[in-house]
């Protein structure tokens, strides 16, 4: 029952409380892992009064053994107990969760990366995870900054603990705030990233209103699920579209969203597919007559290689009027003329974040497309 790896997590964690070496045995004293050099491959735990039992399931599963009795053994040897039970309850979750959970997650991430030829056979297979792919969901992906699970790290058995934490954490955070809509997917995708798929049943309500709660309510969600989680997290969140392929859509949507809010601006918030405006269709690729409208805005910015010039360097200085000046050897007031004919231009202004956002967007795009 007390494994070598479970041995291994309580003596790490035992080792910040004590100034001294110690071990972790079996019930038979049998050694599994020790700091103390001075200490058999096995001891007599009878011979040794201030062995620290650790119980599971009322059965004695091993021991924690001190080189020396220290003064406080009294109040210490509670602790010391209850740290050992408790790693070793956690660990033993872990290892009976992972299966169901890990299937889970492959079915996710194989229903939104893979199309498959008929939707009716996901959704038989989606009933057997007890989830039920014809509620109306839209897609939100979380990347957790835990330098465990990108690797920086490296610690396996921490880091299924964790996984497990923050799907945990996510799912309570959404029940906290989402009190009719309860029926949401949460799944990790690798890495550090995690989605959920978020249910949109709003009960007696439409789903329009549902939709426009929901969007109105999104950085209050963001904040609760950055408390759960506890780490840096950045969050991308795609639009609704009907059916299971309008949820693939809606994931690369929120893919997008993340990966170029956080390129391009900040880590640690959220953005959503609709935060970049015009130029949205082309991340996610929808009718034609969208895409026309987003590439006139692309044409209006390619027309001047100075108007480029002037933005990019404008964005660099953090939108900052005299740092922008000062780089491209112009007066201030030139910059000020300058930025007010782009917004006479594009109906967008630069000075503003919500348009910059728009525009820059529109730029990089420009750039892509002439690659």
């Amino acid at each position: 029952m007390l494994t070598q790896a479970i041995a291994d997590k309580i003596h790490t964690k035992v080792s910040t409380l004590v100034k001294q070496p110690l071990s972790i045995t079996d019930p038979d004293g049998v050694v599994l892992v020790s700091s103390d050099p001075m200490l058999d491959e096995s001891v007599d735990i009878k011979s040794i009064p201030w062995a620290i039992e650790i119980h599971h399931a009322n059965n004695t599963v091993g021991y924690v053994l001190l080189s020396k009795r220290v003064q406080n053994h009294g109040e210490l040897a509670p602790l010391i107990r209850s740290i050992s039970e408790l790693i070793m309850h956690q660990s033993i979750l872990i290892e009976q969760l992972p299966q169901q959970e890990e299937r889970l997650d492959k079915f996710i991430y194989d229903l939104l990366t893979n199309p498959r030829e008929d939707d009716r056979i996901l959704e038989a297979e989606a009933r057997l995870f007890d989830i039920d792919l014809t509620l109306p969901r839209i897609a939100i992906v979380l990347y957790v900054d835990d330098p465990v699970l990108t690797g920086e790290i490296r610690d396996e058995g921490d880091r299924e603990m964790r996984i497990t934490r923050y799907k945990f954490g996510i799912n309570r955070g959404l029940n906290s705030y989402y009190t009719t809509s309860r029926s949401n997917v949460i799944a990790y995708l690798g890495h550090n990233a995690f989605c959920i798929l978020k249910d949109l049943n709003g009960g007696d309500t439409t789903l329009d209103d549902s939709l426009d709660r929901f969007k109105k309510s999104i950085n209050t969600i963001y904040n609760i699920l950055r408390s759960e989680l506890k780490q840096p997290t950045t969050v991308g969140i795609g639009n609704y579209h009907p059916g299971v392929d309008g949820l693939r859509r809606s994931y690369e949507e929120a893919i997008s969203a993340i990966e170029l809010g956080s390129q391009n601006w900040d880590k640690n918030r959220v953005y959503h597919i609709d935060d970049f405006g015009v130029v949205a269709p082309l991340l996610s690729g929808v009718d034609e007559a969208n895409i026309y409208f987003s590439r006139e805005l692309l044409d209006k910015l390619g027309t001047s290689e100075g108007v480029i010039q002037t933005l990019e360097s404008f964005f660099n200085n953090n939108m900052g009027l005299t740092q922008t000046a000062d780089e491209l050897s112009i007066h201030r007031n030139t910059l000020v003329y300058r930025l007010d004919r782009i917004t006479e231009t594009l109906g967008l202004d630069p000075r503003n974040f919500d348009d910059a956002v728009q525009i820059k967007l529109a730029i990089l795009f420009t750039k892509f497309v002439e690659q």
